[in-house]
């Protein structure tokens, strides 16, 4: 009787370690999926990078067609 009282002490306590370890390990997992420094924030900050980059590629682009233009209606004004 006392042999299956220590078994169903130690199954209780392994069982209460093993729901503590489940509940730890699940709230990391739904961080890590869900959470500020998740991989939606990550994918959705890489697509805003490419983006950006071909902005600002586009911007210099005409950027450099505005200055062209500038420079082209100067020098057709007359000097002072």
């Amino acid at each position: 009787m006392k042999e299956n009282r220590g078994i169903i002490k130690k199954f209780s306590i392994m069982a209460t370690v093993s729901v503590a370890i489940t509940i730890f390990l699940g709230y990391h997992v739904s961080n890590v999926l869900f959470g500020d420094n998740s991989l939606e924030v990550y994918n959705s900050l890489k697509h805003k990078k490419e983006y950006l980059q071909s902005e600002i590629k586009r911007l210099q682009q005409e950027n450099a067609y505005l200055q062209k233009e500038y420079f082209e209606l100067k020098n057709l004004e007359p000097e002072e």
